[in-house]
């Protein structure tokens, strides 16, 4: 039997399954109601036996060592902490990276991290999708190209 990832339909579920299907993560993925009555932990959760991961920080880096398929952090342990930290400041309400994006955008870089499509790109096209009107015409261009991601698209419906 397979692992278990269980989503609802909250911004944290798309960040989670998004990664799983750019990681191509052998996983049975079960949507759940985005109100349960009967739920203690609330989705996203992962389990397998009795492995029970609900922390969606822990659950992003879980999912990155126990499924290494497609590498979504470099290999560098310095700039893995960098896109780490990064990824922390996306989703923290008291810090405004928007800025720090448009200009890394606006060097003419393809994805935030450079040329490769990193765990960065995920959390900052999670949070573009749900905060942000797409004024800057590299932001748009960025967002239009990492919206067309199949795995994006697929984990979007």
């Amino acid at each position: 039997m397979k692992p278990t990832l269980v989503l609802d339909y909250s911004p944290d579920s798309l960040l989670i399954h998004w990664l799983v299907l750019e990681k191509e993560c052998p996983l049975d993925v079960v949507m759940q109601d985005p109100f349960p009555t009967e739920e203690v932990i609330r989705a996203p959760y992962y389990q397998d036996g009795d492995i029970l991961i609900y922390d969606h920080a822990t659950l992003v880096q879980f999912l990155q060592e126990r499924f290494p398929g497609e590498t979504l952090l470099p290999s560098d342990p310095a700039s893995r902490a960098q896109i780490r930290q990064a990824c922390t400041l996306i989703g923290d309400p008291e810090t405004s990276i928007f800025s720090e994006i448009e200009e890394i955008l606006d060097t003419g870089s393809e994805y935030l991290a450079g040329r490769k499509f990193t765990l960065l790109d995920i959390f900052a096209g999670v949070w573009l999708s749900e905060h942000y009107t797409l004024d800057n015409s590299s932001v748009r261009s960025y967002w239009e190209r990492i919206s067309q991601r199949p795995a994006f698209i697929k984990a979007s419906q």
